[in-house]
Parts: structure tokens; sequence; C-alpha cells
């Protein structure tokens, strides 16, 4: 599907579900969050988000942990040659033991991870080889192979043979042993360097007093870091070794971060249909969206975090016998907010995300998504934003087909009136003709009658309060509404006798016009 997701907010809600994840593949994959390149795709996220949600709810899980990001070792690893470091390693064997956990739980339901559990421990193989060779903290251990064993043991003779021939020296006043990497040298005080027979090592530490090196221990220290470097080459090698076992397994390591990036998503995916009472849409192959007490999501977190008034329910049905709705009515009464929620839920539901719906939930295949969110109270109104508005319906008329949704706010706005009125109808006759399905909303009042005689074209209105001057948000089709723009002043406290002359001029215009 292609869509205009900037108009709808969907950031939004891709910020929602990246808060919820646990691990940065995960995180990653919310930011990058669009519609799916099929409705099939979009079932299968639904259906894991279900599962997840089932689990989440009766409290068997499953839950994915914080994890570190394996994906750079990952693309090291499949270098020939390449010795990736320890902790690199130890991080990776945290990932693998995770997906192992997570293995039953896939298993039990199957719908959670639709490309199998069997990747969660494909390369689980790696556990133990790690663990063989490798210390909890990455370093590799001293037994890890015969060599090591004995190059550790060789140095450890060394190290207890050296530290007892400077017994000697530390009888100096101030003296002390320090090992500047493996050599090992007395830290003197300022003054007392003369005292001992060797070669300066720099100062000591916090840049107090001097490294002196005794000059018997010269050949120990040269032994002792060869032993060392013996060490260091054993270990580049254990590593090495340890990455081409990875590299065998390069395959299964990326299937396990897609897979855990799946099931990171899945189970954001459920907390968020948690919070948003939220159900899947019956995903469709016809154009059709039926929407039934749907509610923006963040007017429901909104209320529920006590940051805005309980929101109400909206209800539409677009369809082959309603296929484009004019809705009309005050401004702030709600039009707005509603071509936004129909839109930002048919986006979630092909994304594969469940809906905050309270009733039906059906959502056809639309391939396209044309969103044209004017601002008419824009200081740039007039040819600035007429002209963006053209712009947007140039892309719509060439592109629009019988899988497209349109979402225009304010259709016809930004020049005069009877021009926009007139260009708005040979635009709604146009889609129509190709079978395009959507919401328009206006204020121009002979689209009312427009609608009301054309085949394809159903007028709706937002309801309003009239003695509280307050839009009640209801979505009313088959009636369209008013802009109550007079009975508004009258309630707000104009002058009555210049209410009275307006409405002498409204009648005037509406028989001469």
């Amino acid at each position: 599907m292609e869509a205009d997701l900037k108009p709808l907010e969907f950031e939004g809600i891709r910020r929602l579900l990246e808060k919820l994840c646990a691990t940065p593949f995960g995180a990653d994959a919310a930011r990058n969050l669009g519609p799916a390149p099929s409705v099939g795709v979009a079932r299968q996220l639904q259906d894991a988000i279900t599962a997840a949600r089932f689990g989440l709810e009766s409290g068997e899980g499953p839950v994915v942990p914080e994890l570190p990001d394996i994906r750079a070792a990952i693309r090291q690893v499949a270098s020939p040659g390449a010795a990736l470091a320890g902790t690199a390693f130890r991080n990776l064997a945290l990932v693998l033991r995770v997906g192992k956990e997570l293995r039953p739980f896939a298993e039990k339901r199957p719908t959670l991870l639709p490309t199998g559990p069997e990747r969660l421990d494909a390369a689980a193989d790696l556990l133990p080889k790690i663990d063989a060779v490798l210390m909890p903290n990455g370093s590799v251990r001293e037994d890890g192979n015969a060599a090591l064993r004995q190059l550790h043991a060789e140095l450890k003779t060394e190290r207890d043979q050296i530290q007892r021939s400077m017994q000697s020296h530390l009888g100096t006043p101030g003296a002390k042993l320090h090992w500047s990497g493996q050599r090992a040298c007395v830290h003197l005080p300022d003054g007392a360097t003369d005292q001992i027979r060797g070669v300066r090592r720099g100062t000591g530490p916090g840049g107090h007093g001097y490294l002196v090196e005794p000059m018997e221990l010269v050949a120990s220290n040269n032994r002792l870091e060869k032993i060392a470097g013996s060490i260091e080459q054993e270990n580049q090698a254990i590593l090495r070794a340890l990455s081409d076992e990875g590299r065998e397994r390069l395959s299964a390591l990326q299937h396990l971060v897609e897979s855990l990036t799946w099931l990171d998503l899945a189970i954001a995916g459920a907390q968020l249909s948690i919070h948003l009472q939220a159900k899947a849409a019956e995903m469709v192959d016809e154009p059709v969206l039926i929407l039934e007490e749907a509610y923006h999501p963040q007017l429901i977190l909104a209320y529920a975090e006590k940051r805005g008034p309980q929101p109400k329910p909206l209800t539409v049905h677009i369809n082959a016998d309603c296929p484009i709705l004019v809705v009309t009515g005050p401004n702030t009464g709600g039009k707005s907010v509603s071509l936004k929620t129909v839109g930002l839920l048919t986006v979630m539901a092909h994304c594969g995300l469940h809906v905050p719906v309270a009733g039906r939930a059906v959502v056809g295949n639309f391939t396209r998504i044309f969103v044209d969110m004017g601002d008419p109270q824009s200081v740039a109104f007039q040819l600035s934003t007429y002209s963006g508005h053209v712009e947007v319906l140039k892309r719509l008329l060439a592109d629009a087909d019988d899988h497209t949704l349109i979402l225009l706010d304010e259709l016809g706005t930004g020049t005069d009136p009877e021009e926009g009125a007139a260009l708005a109808m040979a635009v709604l006759d146009h889609l129509a003709e190709r079978g395009v399905r959507g919401m328009v909303t206006t204020h121009l009042t002979p689209l009312k009658s427009f609608a009301e005689s054309h085949a394809c074209l159903r007028n709706a209105s937002m309801r309003f309060d009239h003695e509280r001057l307050e839009p009640t948000y209801e979505l009313e089709i088959g009636v369209p509404g008013r802009s109550l723009g007079l009975v508004i002043a009258a309630k707000r406290g104009l002058p009555e006798n210049l209410v009275a002359k307006a409405r002498d001029y409204m009648e005037n215009l509406h028989k001469h016009y």
C-alpha cells in the first residue's frame, strides 16, 4: 500500500511501539513500520499480536527481555579470517539463550512466529562452544586449550620467581612493586631513583615518583613478555576459530535476529492493543471500510492519562452502496479528527496492528491512501494553500483507481467558493467514475445538494449540541451538516441586531445566488 503517513500522524504510533519494544532490533522495526506489502503479511502480524496478547493476559508469556545489539557482530563474523571479540561472543550467547528459551512458546502458538519456531534455536549448538573457551566477562579461559594451560602455567611460574627476586629491592624506603604491562618495576619516590640500578620506565601512578626496572630482572621480564605474547596469539587463534564456527551458522544467526525482531514487535503490538482495547480488523480483498465505534488512538491514551476528555466513538461504513462520504458541519465539530481516525486506523490495519474499535472492523485491500489535510487557518492560506491542494489533486486524479481510499479535508477551499465548489464537483465526479472510496469534508453548501443527488456520494455530518454550542463528535450518515456560524455568533454574544441583519443578508444571498 502507498499511503501519505505524515498527515495521519502515524509517526505517533511508531513512537508508542518503539517505547514498548525490548530489543534494539525490535525498536528499529517499530521506527520503520509501514503498510505491509500484502494483506496476507498484514494478517500474519495481526495473528502474531493476537497470540502474544493472549499470552500476556493469561500470564503465560512470552516475554522478550532487553537484549544487546548483535547485528554488527554478525556482520563482522561474516568476513573470513575475522576474530570477533570475546565480549561480542558473550552478547551473542545471551541472545542465543533467549532464542532457545522462546522456542517452546512459539511451538505452543504457531501463529506467533509464521517462519517457524526452529529458527529460534537453529544456532544454539554454538552456546557450548562459547562457554568452553570464554569466561562470563568475555575473556578467554586459561584452560581454553592445552597450549593455553601450559602457557599460563609458565606465566605464573615466571611471575612468582620475579616477585621473589623483587623482595630485595622493596626494602628501600617508599619502594613498591608495580607491574607495567608484563614488566615488573619498582615504584620509587622522587629523589630515590639512584638507590636502584636499573632502567627508568616512566613516572609512577598519578605522575608521582618513578618506575625503575632492576637490571637483574630485565631478562626475566623479557621472558614474561614473550609468554604473554604467546598467550595473546593463542587467544586470537581461539577467537578466530570461534568466529569460523559462527560463520558456519551465519544464516541461522541472521534468522534468529529476524525472528526476535518479529516477536519483539508482536509483543509490543500486543501491549499497545491492550492499552487501546483494540482488536484485529477483518482484512478483505474488496475495497470496503467498516469501522463501528472506532476511536482515535491518541485520544484514548490522552483520556487514560487524564490529558483529555473522554473520546466519542465514530462509526463509518464505506462500500459499494456508499462509496464516498461528503461530511459537513461547523468548525471544531470533529470533521478533521474523523478523517484522521479513518485514515490512521486503515493504515494501522494494513501494517498488521490491532485497531481501537468496539464493534465491527472490516478493512479492504486498499493499494493507495491519498490524504490532503489542508489548514484553512494557515497564514499562507490564499494562493499557496490552494496551489498545494491542486498539486495533491493532480496526483490523485492521475493514479486513483477502485482500490484507492481518499481522505480530503476542506475540498474546494482556498479560492472563490463558487469556483471551489465547481472544481470539487468535477473532482468527485471523476473519482466516482473510477470507483474510488473515501471521505471528504467541506464547508461549501453546493456540495451538500450535489451529494444528495449523486448516486456514488452520501451526505454525512458531525452532530452539534445547539444549546451547549459543543460538538458531540458523532457522525450522522445521510444528513448534511450546517456551519452554524450565525447561531454560534449569537450564542457567543454578538449584538442581536447585527446577527439579525446577517440573517437577512443570507436570505438575500440564497434568493439571488
